[in-house]
This record gives C-alpha cells, structure tokens and sequence, in this order.
C-alpha cells in the first residue's frame, strides 16, 4: 500500500522524538551508575594521592582548602592517627566520626589503597579505608562519597548533555536514511523528465514505489512523455508526406526539363536529315525520289517512336506519384510473383531456385513492389539462354528487407552500370551489330523503389548478373 510523504514524515517526526527521549532515559537508567561510580572512582583515587602528599601532623589553612575543594565535588573525610585522635573530619562532630568510621571498622583498612564499591542506592556509592604512614606514625584515612542534590543534579546533567547528542546523531543519521528514501525516487524521475525534455520521449519512469506523490508524478512524467511521442510522431508523418510531395513536385520538374532537353535532342538529327533529303528530291529522278521518300518514311517513324516512348515516362512519373502504403509480408508477396512465371521457366528449361526467408515485413505499396519484381524476372529470363540458372532471394536485415533476381548469362560492363537504370539509354548487344533498346523495366523499378525510401542496384556475378532491392522494415 502506498503512504503520503507527508503521513510518512509525521510518523518519522514522532518516531524520532520518542526515541530521542526513550534513548535518553534508558541511557540514564542503565549507564548513569556506571558513569557515577566512574566519576568518583577517579576521584577518590586523586584525594588520595593528594593527602598522601601532606604533611598530616602539621595540616595548614592551605590543606584546609584543598579539602574543602574535594568536599565541594561530594567527597567526606575523616582522619585519625594510631590512637585514635581526629585530625580532620568534614563534619564537626569529629570525635564521633572516628568512632563511628575507623575504630568501629579497622580490620577493613589496608595500607593498599583501593576504591571500595557498593550499591545503596546512590546514597553511599563509592570510599576508600587506608593506612598511610608518615615519620613512623599511622594514619588512618576514610575519602567517602555522600550524594547530595546539587552535586548529584550537576553529574546527572553532563551525562544527560552526552547521553541526548548520542541520541540526536543517531536521530540524525535515521532522518538522513528518510530523505535519501524520498529523494532517491524524485532523483529518478527528474531524471526521466530531462530525457524527455532532451527529446527521448520512449524514456519511462518508474510508477511502483512507497509513496504516492512520487508514482503520480512518475505517471503524469510518462502520460506526458507518451503524448510527446504521439505528437513527435505525427508530425513526423507530416515532415515526411511534405518531403515526398516535395520530391515529387522536383521530380515533375526535372521530367519536364528531361522531356523538352531529351525532345530538341533526339529530333535534331532525324529532322536535319528530312532536311536535307526534301532539298534532294527536287532535283532528283525516280530511281532518287524513291529512295529519299524511303528515307523520310523511316526518319518520321523514328521521331514518332522517341516521342511515344517520351511520353511513355511521363506516363510513369505521373502514375508513381501516389503510394497506398500498408504493412506486407513479403514472402507471401514472393510467392503471389513467382507462381505467374511457372509455365516461361518450364518453356525455357531454366534452373529455378527460390530462397524466402520467414518474417519480412515491409510497410509499402503492393502493386509497385510487383511491378519491380516482375520487371527484374522478364529482364532476368529475356536475357537468359535455355537451360540458364535462374535464383530469387529474400532476405531479412536488421533494418531492412532484401531481394535478389540472379540470372545466368552474361555480365554488364562496368560503364553501363549506372546508365541502364536511365529510360532513354540503349545498349549494344556483343553478340551483333544492332541496337537494343533496354526499354522502361529498370527506370520503373528504380521509381517504384527509392519512392519508397529503398535502394536499387545490380551486380555482376562469376558466372552472371543479380539484380536487387531493399526496403525499410516494418
């Protein structure tokens, strides 16, 4: 169950008063007499060695004075010599002390001097019976400790004055030990909202703890850090749909300046030479004329091709322009493909090997995914002689999805690479002396790929070419 600070602050208030003042009083009880006894142990013990320095048959006012210190301090003396004659005493009634202390009790002196302890209630604690022998005489000496208020009020207070620090420190070491439960959770949570505040908003704090200001806290942190993220993300959505339409827009742009570029290009020469041929036939006979109309005939049906196939990329262009995006799984993708090129492997004879690798998922446009893999297998099977090998390949990475069209056959140079991708580019074939048009395949592909935000490219193999793909996932 979770408590308040504030609950938990009063209870720690109160607890550590009463164990202040419990502490206190138990130390008083249980080591005060030990402290006492302590006290006038040492100095019955310093008396002692103080009237051993004294001349005891002859005392002065000054040796007066230093028992009168000591009687200050609680301590009682009385002394006689061997035959029983008072040579100081604390009260008057001297003659009756030595009766009652010495005479009355000489078999407990010894010439050893030692503190004699005995419980009576505080009233008679501590003394000392000795024999201390000056010039051959003995002295019988009695140092007696006889509690009384002011002195005893005077002990009990220093004792009391140590005993309450020793309480308070441990009182303060508790009251450190509370704070450092409260603080330590409040640490964490700050820590959390700098995250936050930094822009990582999947930071989370932690929401089970003792207190429940901290957890409402810590969930108000996340509530807030969530929201963030749902915001962060929609606008990041946003940034990128204004970016593609951005791309877009640039993309129409530069098709319009390829298309007018490519348009005076490609027409310049077959219309120079309708030039040049119409100036001929005015002076030329049948035999000429014939020929030269052949030569108009096949120049016009040039620039009508260049033209259609113009405006067959713009076509391309404007189609590409919007994307149904969704989550896929590829491998079924694949499969949906390759089950269509069945009967062209079978006619061809063709090696077929297919490696789909489980879990490939992609958040893309179905329709222009097919469309690049059913351009990259009829390149790939045109291209390829009977019996070829043929291999399809998808792959999953950490970040993103690939897949492969390998086809057997031969290799590209090194300087088509980049060109083949280019819907008006044309290669020679090794294997004659005419021209072949690679057609729109791999600039379709190349569209349909990178406005998805993936990556397109070929290869050369040993023994062959793989062209492929790669998508982000999921």
């Amino acid at each position: 169950m979770k408590r308040k600070i504030s609950t938990h602050i009063f209870w720690a208030y109160w607890i550590i008063i009463l164990a202040v003042a419990g502490s206190s009083a138990l130390c008083y009880k249980v080591f005060f007499p030990l402290y006492y006894d302590w006290v006038k142990d040492k100095q019955i013990r310093e008396a002692y060695l103080d009237i051993e320095d004294l001349d005891l048959a002859n005392l002065s006012e000054e040796d007066f004075s230093a028992f009168a210190e000591y009687e200050d301090e609680n301590l009682s003396f009385t002394i006689a010599d061997e035959d029983f004659n008072p040579i100081y005493a604390t009260r008057d009634n001297h003659r009756y002390l030595v009766y009652r202390n010495i005479e009355m009790r000489l078999d407990s002196f010894s010439e050893t001097p030692e503190v004699i302890k005995r419980d009576s209630k505080l009233r008679e604690t501590t003394k000392m019976r000795v024999i201390i022998t000056q010039n051959g005489v003995k002295y019988y000496v009695v140092i007696r400790d006889v509690l009384q208020r002011v002195g005893a009020a005077k002990i009990s207070e220093n004792f009391f004055v140590a005993a309450t620090a020793f309480v308070l420190l441990l009182g303060s070491l508790l009251i450190r030990r509370f704070a450092n439960d409260v603080s330590r959770p409040m640490e964490k949570v700050a820590d959390v909202a700098e995250r936050v505040a930094a822009g990582d908003f999947r930071a989370k704090a932690d929401k089970e703890g003792r207190y429940e200001e901290i957890c409402r806290l810590a969930e108000s942190v996340n509530s807030m850090s969530e929201q963030l993220l749902q915001d962060w993300q929609r606008l990041e959505e946003s940034r990128r749909q204004t970016l593609h339409q951005s791309v877009c827009q640039e993309r129409a742009d530069k098709l319009h300046k390829d298309f007018m570029a490519n348009i005076s290009h490609e027409l310049k020469t077959p219309l120079a030479v309708i030039s040049s041929q119409s100036e001929m036939i005015e002076n030329a006979d049948a035999e000429k004329r014939k020929y030269y109309l052949n030569s108009i005939q096949e120049e016009v049906e040039k620039i009508a091709g260049m033209v259609s196939r113009l405006l067959d990329i713009s076509t391309v262009d404007h189609h590409m322009e919007g994307l149904m995006r969704k989550t896929l799984d590829m491998k079924e993708v694949m499969e949906y493909i390759l089950m269509k090129y069945e009967g062209l492997v079978k006619k061809k004879h063709l090696h077929l090997e297919i490696f789909l690798e489980e879990g490939c998922l992609v958040y893309g446009d179905q329709e222009y995914i097919e469309q690049a893999v059913n351009n990259y297998m009829m390149n790939a099977i045109e291209h390829m002689e009977m019996g070829g090998n043929l291999r399809v390949t998808l792959k999953g990475r950490k970040t993103e999805i690939r897949v492969g069209v390998y086809n057997s056959g031969r290799q590209i140079p090194l300087e088509d690479m980049e060109r083949i991708w280019s819907g008006f580019y044309t290669t020679k074939k090794k294997a004659a002396d005419s021209f072949s048009h690679m057609g729109l395949g791999l600039y379709i592909v190349q569209n349909a790929i990178t406005m998805q935000e993936g990556k397109c490219g070929v290869h050369n193999m040993p023994e062959g070419v793989e062209f492929w793909f790669t998508l982000p996932r999921a």
